[in-house]
């Protein structure tokens, strides 16, 4: 054998040993196709948004910013300009168009380039869905065998559809709907010819072609496409020179394409990590939920209008919260001062000590069990218990070291008070007094009935505040007694339907009885005796004139040298439709200044919050329930009021409590010792 026909034959081996390799090659990857079937399972992403309770838009969350919308709805200039600059033989070729690859490959081959492309709508949409981007005769060879695929199991408008709702136009925006929106502010149906061509500019290369970073280039092909139009006769010659002249306006838009949200940022915030948790990831950022939720966009624009001024005046932390008692819809939620500086939110993630304004928990478990009633006299004098002193089960108080001796905030002993005195004054001495007379474990039940749900200190200061709890704890704990003891859980959820409008989960008031009606409200009095005569009087001086209750809450800085110095300033009050907690600190718990109280500090945003949410409402007052007696008391003595008394107020008091005896001479200015809480002369 020569030797040339032995270079031919070794020659012929390997052209077949290439050839098998390659056709294994090619054979492996397209046994890798995926299913065509997989297409009626398709879900493209879609936008969670969050609504207020009128339907106000609060925020969006998506990973794809996508909207779809049927055919019928994407209108006919928009297809045209598609067809023309993507592909003109759409509805001609069964998903390949041969001829327009020929010419393609013609054109690359003459001038030694591959700057032709030759990808039919349905090819563009078989690799979108199926496909990775990158390049090579393999990934071709897959994409054509899928678009032969889906042109025999879709119709050209489903595959038109698909690929019009899938697209990508740049900045995290989806589809030819979300597309309108985002750059033009409008809907679909309002896009003109000139707008039609603009998108249609984008997707071809949503970077260089981006109507943000480089208008002109967007706009140069535009006019292309528009001249495409006009030869392909979809438009007229008018219509070619008027549109190509016509300006083209972009929105400002600020959108991130992982989420935004436009109003209430803790509150939305808070409401996409419930929904998230329940429903998961994927459902929450890609399963296009609507969720609607219990918000009053209105009140939450004066919440953020009376706290976030005053805090970022004064470089403070602090939030807000306002819940309407009767249902336990959230209506209004600050929970920092500035939501891009720290997603931290301090209605309801911040733990602090309350200061007096636990002391609501104290004087409810003390007039429930009738034993105490508005004018039960206390002796507030020195005191002291031995420190680290520990509570039995029944809450007796078992052995300690050291010595404690609460102190009050003003520094001196008020002497003989009144019950309602010291809740009015936030008497702390006198207030210790009553909560080892009513029992620690007592004011612990009642306390987490009420709707306190963070453990609580067993120990005598724990009626000074000194467990640490969150604003929407105290919050929820004041709208039960506002609720006149039925206890309604906050809910910040309306509703969620699926991105078919299924519903999801519907939440209802649901309301359940902790309280007795009538202890309600003779708490409520003394609420609003706190309010008029009290530390809550500031209220009255900045001129909120509703009936209404509250009570303030201040915590001091532990150190003696700085004991003037306050670390929490609150207050939660209430009108009979609407309860609102204020918190005023610092996240790392260091000192406000001097003489801030929750009087100076917490009060001045309350009421500038509350005449902003209640102006265009009703004034109302609290409704007495059966049971309950009012009497005319005399302030000096706790006894019923005569024509002789000086200074008198109108108490409400539970049936069968209220005083029986009048002031009589003999009985003026007598003080009987025995009719004291008067324990200052022992200690534990």
């Amino acid at each position: 054998m020569s030797k040339g026909k032995i270079i031919f034959y070794f020659f012929i081996i390997f052209l077949f040993i290439v050839i098998g390799i390659s056709g294994g090659y090619f054979i492996a990857g397209l046994s890798e196709l995926p299913r065509i079937e997989q297409l009626k399972e398709y879900s493209p992403s879609l936008i969670t948004k969050v609504y207020s309770a009128k339907g106000e838009l609060l925020g969006e969350f998506f990973k794809e910013k996508r909207r779809v919308v049927p055919f019928s709805d994407i209108p006919l200039c928009l297809q045209k300009a598609f067809i023309a600059a993507e592909d003109q033989r759409f509805y001609q070729h069964r998903g390949i168009d041969w001829k327009r690859i020929l010419k393609a490959v013609w054109i690359d081959l003459i001038t030694w380039s591959r700057a032709q492309g030759a990808s039919t709508i349905t090819q563009q949409l078989a690799r979108t869905l199926f496909l990775t981007p990158q390049k090579n005769l393999v990934r071709k060879i897959k994409e054509i065998v899928l678009a032969i695929q889906i042109e025999r199991n879709y119709s050209k408008k489903e595959i038109f559809a698909m690929y019009l709702n899938q697209i990508y136009f740049g900045k995290g925006v989806y589809g030819v709907a979300e597309a309108s929106s985002f750059y033009f502010g409008k809907k679909l149906e309002d896009l003109n010819l000139a707008e039609s061509a603009f998108l249609a500019a984008i997707p071809r290369n949503p970077t260089y072609y981006s109507p943000l970073n480089y208008p002109q280039h967007t706009q140069r092909r535009a006019k292309i496409i528009l001249e495409m139009m006009y030869k392909l006769k979809f438009i007229t010659k008018e219509q070619l020179i008027k549109e190509k002249e016509r300006a083209i306006k972009i929105v400002e838009n600020n959108q991130s394409g992982k989420g935004n949200i436009y109003y209430a940022p803790y509150f939305v915030e808070w409401v996409h990590r419930k929904v998230e948790k329940k429903y998961g990831y994927k459902n929450f950022w890609r399963g296009g939920l609507k969720i609607y939720t219990t918000l009053d966009l209105d009140s939450q624009k004066a919440a953020e209008e009376a706290l976030v001024d005053y805090l970022k005046e004064n470089k403070y932390q602090g939030a807000l919260l306002a819940i309407n008692p009767h249902t336990g819809f959230v209506k209004a939620m600050v929970g920092g001062r500035d939501f891009e500086e720290s997603q931290f939110n301090r209605a309801t993630q911040a733990y602090r000590q309350t200061g007096s304004a636990f002391k609501l928990f104290t004087y409810t478990a003390a007039i429930d069990g009738k034993k105490f009633t508005p004018v039960t006299p206390f002796f507030d004098g020195p005191i002291a218990f031995e420190k680290g002193t520990r509570v039995g089960k029944s809450g007796e108080i078992l052995e300690g070291e050291n010595k404690w001796s609460p102190q009050n905030y003003e520094k001196y002993f008020w002497g003989k008070v009144y019950l309602w005195e010291m809740f009015a004054h936030s008497i702390n001495v006198s207030s210790v007094r009553l909560l080892k007379k009513v029992g620690i474990k007592r004011v612990v039940d009642y306390a987490h009935r009420l709707g306190i749900q963070s453990k609580l200190n067993h120990d005598l200061t724990l009626t000074l505040g000194t467990s640490s709890l969150t604003l929407l704890e105290m919050v929820r704990g004041y709208a039960t007694i506002a609720n006149y003891g039925v206890k309604c859980e906050p809910i910040f959820i309306l509703k969620i339907e699926d991105n078919e409008g299924r519903i999801l989960e519907e939440n209802f008031p649901q309301g359940k009885t902790v309280l007795s009606p009538q202890t309600s409200y003779v708490m409520i009095d003394l609420l609003k005796k706190a309010v008029d005569y009290g530390t809550g009087r500031r209220i009255r001086w900045l001129g909120f004139d509703r009936p209404c209750g509250g009570k303030t809450g201040t915590v001091g800085w532990p150190n003696k040298e700085n004991t003037d110095k306050t670390m929490d300033a609150w207050f939660i009050g209430f009108t009979p439709d609407l309860v609102t907690g204020v918190w005023i600190g610092n996240d790392n718990a260091t000192p406000l200044g001097e003489k801030i109280t929750g009087s100076s500090a917490a009060i001045p945003v309350w009421v500038k919050f509350m005449k902003k949410a209640l102006e265009d409402k009703p004034v109302k007052n609290f409704t007495a329930p059966p049971k309950i007696v009012f009497k005319k008391i005399d302030t000096q003595t706790g006894l019923l009021a005569t024509t002789k008394s000086k200074n008198t107020l109108w108490f409400a008091f539970l049936e069968g409590t209220a005083p029986q005896t009048k002031l009589t001479s003999e009985s003026e200015g007598k003080i009987i010792e025995e009719n004291y809480y008067s324990d200052y002369r022992f200690s534990f």
